[in-house]
């Protein structure tokens, strides 16, 4: 059992949290400690029940993260790091837990998305709307751009065709998609694509571990790389590893679609300061931490799995925009046999895919909400649903017209693209954290160790940022 340093109560702990073991009333019956708390809904903490009604979100989080940062830029990392590359991503991982973590506890603890809480960011009005509706429109269509590309070099494998044309056609059918399909059919859908590429790449590891010659040559040593190379893959990974800082919005915004977290306490326009209601608000982040723990650890599990893959195969080749697909595809092929090639080459169209799709929906959702806040003026549910229509093509429409100009180029858009987000989101990490202190009552707020956490972790994040962008700017040197 574990102790949460933010609330002192186990994570586990049905009688800390106030729930039933089914989750849904308080431990005494309904009686409450306050007039009008007594009938609040608590998360269920049941396993049955966790997995029934409040597991998912982070699915969809990590989805955006798994076709970028795992089947696109994992290999490309691990063939010129070999296994090193698992330190590194140790410790990216470590380091950007918290922005996403400070998302969660914010939305779990008032109900509202963080859209909703950069609206009161200092400075001037609406900034920081502003700057997040360009990011989940412009930097959402070039990533789309990115990693639709990359679902096409996989496609033309199988499908002998143009891999711009195949481009279009996935992009289109894929807004098609999520322009029709409502969030609780997506979620299955692509939890189901997710758990298929872990189980078919879990399964490659099992059956071809690295050789001893890898782990020898490259585990404990950084290969001879150029400065710049070496800066550039590293930053680029820390970009967009396990998905960019913004998508801590598109969880926020998943979160609301599912109709969870504090959300009565502002129907019920109950106020979070009073002690009464502290319990049920430390119920329902222990609820969606709990969540966002699971999607973090299966996203880290299935990049470890992804790198001793490539690593044992690639290693020291790197995959170019030409035979990118062909080189994934060799990752299972050389370890299974000819149908794992296929089965790989599928499988990561698949993942890739789906971080397409997720992409779409996340960005349409949380610009939508900017539009909402910034306007001032609440959609219906049918006008929210053309508002949202609208964004999904754009975004599409902003996706297909790069490839259009420049082609497919994989590995190329990969670089230059997390590049540019590991520059432009480093914004949401701390905007996250002012959020959380300013808007959560004051003994839910964040204990000083994990003050003292974010502190150091957002100067390195803030560090990969300058780098990413010395890189851009052709200042560190040959790569």
């Amino acid at each position: 059992m574990t102790t949460d340093p933010d609330d002192g109560t186990s994570a586990d702990s049905d009688a800390g949290s106030g729930v039933s073991a089914d989750g849904g009333t308080a431990p005494d019956g309904g009686t409450g400690t306050s007039a009008g708390t007594a009938d609040l809904t608590y998360p269920a903490t049941d396993l049955r029940g966790f997995f029934r009604e409040h597991f998912g979100p982070s699915m969809l989080w990590a989805l955006i993260g798994i076709g970028g940062s795992h089947v696109l830029l994992g290999p490309i990392v691990a063939s010129a790091f070999g296994l090193f590359a698992v330190w590194m991503y140790l410790f990216i991982f470590a380091v950007r837990y918290g922005g996403w973590e400070l998302a969660v506890r914010y939305t779990y603890a008032t109900g509202r998305s963080p859209i909703e809480g950069y609206r009161s960011l200092p400075g001037p009005k609406n900034w920081a709307l502003w700057l997040a509706l360009a990011n989940f429109t412009i930097i959402a269509a070039v990533v789309v751009a990115s990693v639709g590309v990359t679902s096409a070099a996989f496609a033309a494998v199988v499908v002998p065709t143009s891999s711009v044309v195949l481009h279009v056609a996935l992009v289109g059918l894929a807004a098609v998609f999520v322009g029709v399909s409502r969030y609780g059919l997506l979620e299955r859908v692509l939890t189901g694509f997710t758990v298929a590429v872990f189980l078919l790449i879990g399964l490659g590891v099992l059956v071809g571990p690295p050789s001893p010659e890898v782990i020898g040559t490259t585990l404990l040593s950084v290969p001879e790389l150029p400065v710049g190379l070496y800066v550039v893959l590293f930053v680029a990974a820390a970009g967009v590893t396990p998905a960019g800082f913004s998508n801590s919005v598109f969880l926020g915004s998943w979160t609301v679609a599912k109709q969870q977290g504090a959300r009565e306490l502002t129907e019920r326009g109950l106020d979070p300061e009073n002690e009464a209601t502290h319990e049920y608000i430390r119920a329902w982040v222990r609820t969606g931490k709990r969540d966002f723990n699971l999607g973090y650890a299966f996203s880290f599990l299935l990049l470890l799995a992804v790198v001793l893959l490539a690593a044992n195969v690639l290693y020291p080749t790197m995959p170019t925009d030409e035979n990118f697909a062909v080189m994934i595809g060799s990752i299972l092929g050389e370890t299974l046999g000819p149908w794992a090639f296929y089965a790989m080459v599928v499988g990561g169209f698949a993942a890739v895919f789906s971080t397409v799709i997720a992409l779409l929906d996340g960005a349409s959702r949380a610009s939508s909400e900017v539009l909402s806040v910034v306007l001032d003026r609440e959609f219906d549910d049918d006008g929210e649903r053309r508002v949202r229509r609208a964004l999904v093509a754009a975004i599409a429409l902003g996706g297909i017209v790069p490839v259009l100009a420049f082609g497919a180029l994989p590995v190329t858009f990969a670089l230059v693209i997390t590049l540019t987000v590991a520059v432009v989101e480093v914004f949401y990490y701390p905007a996250n954290w002012y959020i959380v202190e300013r808007d959560l009552p004051d003994p839910l707020r964040p204990s000083a160790g994990w003050r003292a956490y974010y502190a150091v972790s957002i100067l390195l994040v803030v560090l990969f940022g300058l780098a990413a962008a010395a890189s851009e700017l052709g200042l560190l040197g040959g790569g």
